[in-house]
Order: C-alpha cells, then structure tokens, then sequence
C-alpha cells in the first residue's frame, strides 16, 4: 500500500519533478515546494523569480535546477502541494461536522481559503491553461470530497433515501467549485467573498441541487 508521501512522489513526478533518491535531495526539494507555496499565496507567481525563491531557501541556482527543470514545473509541484494540504482539512469537515450543519461550515472554511489565497488560485488558473493536467490534483479533491459527502447522506437516517441522487449531489460540487473558482479569477458580482449573503446563498444553491428530502 502506498503512503501519502508515496502518493505526494508519484504526484510530482506525473508535474514533471525528476524523482529524489536521495534524503538529502528531497529535503531541498521540499523546502522548494514549500517556501514557493508560502509566496505564491501572498503574491502572483509570475513575479516571483528563481533567484529569490533560492535566497530563502539557501540554496544555489544550480540547486534549483538540479531538482526542477523549470518555474512552471516548480508551480505545477506547488499545485499538488497545495492539494495534499487542502484535502484532508475539508475531508474532516465533512466527516465530523454534525450532519445539518456541513455545508455551513464546509462553504465558510471554503470562502476563507478562496478569500485568502486569491494569488494563489489566479496563479494555479494560469498554468493550467498551459497544462491542464497540472489542475488534475485539485480534481481529484473534488471528487473525493462529493464522494465523502455522499457517505454521510447515505449514513444520514433523517435523509430520505429515495431522494438521494448521486448525479445531482456531485453536480453541487460542481457547482460550489465553479462558483468559487469565478469569483476568484473574474470577480463577476454581484457578490463577493467580502459579503456575508455569499455562503448562504452558495449553500441555498447546493441544497436546492442535491434535492435531498428530509424525514419530518
């Protein structure tokens, strides 16, 4: 059986990160992935130069591209990063948050990231024009995510079961997920994370998409 950190591997690998064989070259590695992450959150990647990255990391250039063949690939390493983070965190949202109040507090947790990770996203929207695969990750989270959801309904015994629609509770995570990722590269409005009536609303469109009927 695989370990997250096999999974992480395999994952940078599929971005185009040569494997480390070595303890020592993964460290820095991961030192790279991580300090970039940390500046991508607060700032757009594209103006973030290799050099830089390598001062706070304390390591050469030459370091840099021994591990990476490029920034975009560095990038595309961070976008599984963040994923890897990210997915869990939600996950146990879900999980342990009592039924009738997940969605509440899953689309908080979700606005606050959006809200305070914007550069991030704008970054990750960007290089997967280039590559599209590299949003496979956050997919991935995605699904597994709906998945989780479904077992609660499924476990939920005030839930009527002839009312539950995989097809349809998947597709409300589709719906969350493009609404976020909207608001965060086009800023559509009306509303904005800023307004309180964003979650509630998000959550009134999960809920009326799902269709799930509950026992009086």
């Amino acid at each position: 059986m695989n370990t997250p950190s096999d999974d992480l591997d395999e994952d940078f690998e599929r971005a185009g990160v040569p494997r480390a064989l070595q303890s020592r070259s993964r460290l820095l590695r991961d030192t790279l992935i991580r300090i970039s992450l940390d500046i991508a959150r607060r700032r757009s990647f594209d103006d973030v130069g290799i050099v830089e990255i390598c001062g706070q990391a304390g390591c050469s250039t030459g370091a840099f591209y021994a591990r990476f063949p490029d920034k975009l690939t560095l990038f595309k390493a961070v976008m599984v990063k963040a994923a890897a983070e990210s997915r869990p965190l939600l996950e146990t949202i879900v999980r342990e948050t009592p039924f009738a109040q997940i969605l509440d507090r899953l689309l908080a947790e979700q606005v606050r990231r959006f809200d305070g990770q914007d550069a991030f996203f704008r970054s990750a929207f960007r290089v997967s024009l280039v590559d599209p695969e590299a949003w496979e990750p956050f997919r991935r989270n995605a699904r597994s995510l709906a998945s989780v959801y479904l077992e609660r309904v499924r476990a939920e015994p005030g839930v009527v079961a002839e009312s539950i629609d995989e097809g349809r509770i998947r597709f409300a995570f589709q719906v969350m997920y493009g609404v976020l990722n909207n608001t965060v590269s086009n800023q559509p409005g009306p509303y904005t994370f800023a307004d309180p009536a964003f979650p509630k609303l998000l959550g009134i469109a999960m809920r009326e998409t799902m269709g799930l009927q509950l026992r009086a």
